[in-house]
């Protein structure tokens, strides 16, 4: 049995900025979007493998994600997804609180930096908010035992949960 993925990545910024000048207001309304359709297959512009989860990282703690080992259960059935690039990747942490902030990026051993500059850096997600990263031509590599683990990492003082979906490129 064969199967098959299509995924659609939207993302939109509206604004409506106004300043009172006297008898006058002027206004500045616009939107920014950023749309993307990824079809099956492993070339530009394509995908074959989703990875989903809601995941729990404790006070001071860290989560590091194998990209070349994701484990999951569906329907009913334990298999593991092997990616060899990363095409999209959203990390939306849940907690509420301020300063309870996630840190992606900069794993101990075998890094995966490919989207981050280099594998020592990180991005901060604060909480109650998100983040997006979208290659959908060519993909950000993950190559197996070497630069292959992502690390989300907790800063604050208490559990975060967090959701997150990766689409990709099976090795």
């Amino acid at each position: 049995m064969s199967d098959t993925l299509s995924a659609e990545i939207d993302a939109s910024l509206v604004w409506l900025f106004q300043d009172s000048l006297g008898l006058t207001t002027i206004a500045d309304a616009s939107r920014l979007e950023y749309s993307a359709s990824l079809a099956d297959g492993t070339g530009n512009d394509q995908a074959d493998k989703l990875w989903h989860d809601l995941r729990s990282v404790a006070a001071s703690g860290q989560d590091d994600l194998v990209l070349s080992n994701l484990p999951q259960t569906i329907f009913g059935s334990a298999v593991s997804i092997a990616l060899a690039k990363v095409k999209a990747l959203l990390i939306v942490n849940a907690a509420t609180t301020v300063g309870e902030d996630l840190i992606v990026g900069a794993a101990a051993s075998n890094p995966w930096g490919a989207p981050f500059g280099a594998t020592g850096h990180q991005v901060r997600v604060p909480a109650d908010a998100c983040l997006l990263l979208v290659n959908k031509k060519s993909g950000w590599t993950v190559a197996a035992g070497a630069s292959d683990k992502l690390r989300v990492a907790n800063v604050g003082t208490g559990a975060i949960s967090y959701k997150i979906a990766v689409v990709g490129v099976q090795a």
